[in-house]
């Protein structure tokens, strides 16, 4: 089963599991760099709590730093490609659609001029 990460029009579809390890990953790192109060350490909380397979994850928020989201996302996405936890395809998904979707959604942001609240 596949889900997918959204952004203003951007979309990154992945293996469920995929997704759910992206969306821990970053849930974790939000936390750690910002404080769980952190609206984009928040949106992740939620979004992996309530978490399901084929589940589209919509990541716009009014109150969120894109920059933010995308720099958890980012790391996220590298933290990944180190551990050695994914197949080689799996590998392929992070190093070509993950890194595009974090690409296009930094590049829409700064087009959009939606960083949000520092």
């Amino acid at each position: 089963m596949s889900s997918a990460l959204a952004f203003d029009g951007h979309i990154c579809w992945g293996t469920s599991t995929a997704i759910h390890d992206i969306l821990a990953r970053a849930a974790s790192i939000a936390s750690e760099r910002y404080r769980a109060s952190n609206p984009a350490a928040k949106l992740l909380a939620r979004e992996l709590a309530e978490y399901w397979g084929g589940k589209v994850i919509t990541l716009s928020e009014a109150d969120l730093s894109a920059d933010q989201l995308f720099e958890v996302l980012t790391a996220a996405r590298n933290q990944a490609l180190a551990s050695g936890e994914f197949t080689e395809l799996g590998q392929r998904w992070l190093a070509e659609a993950m890194a595009t979707f974090c690409k296009e959604g930094e590049a829409a942001t700064k087009l959009s001029g939606r960083t949000g609240p520092q």
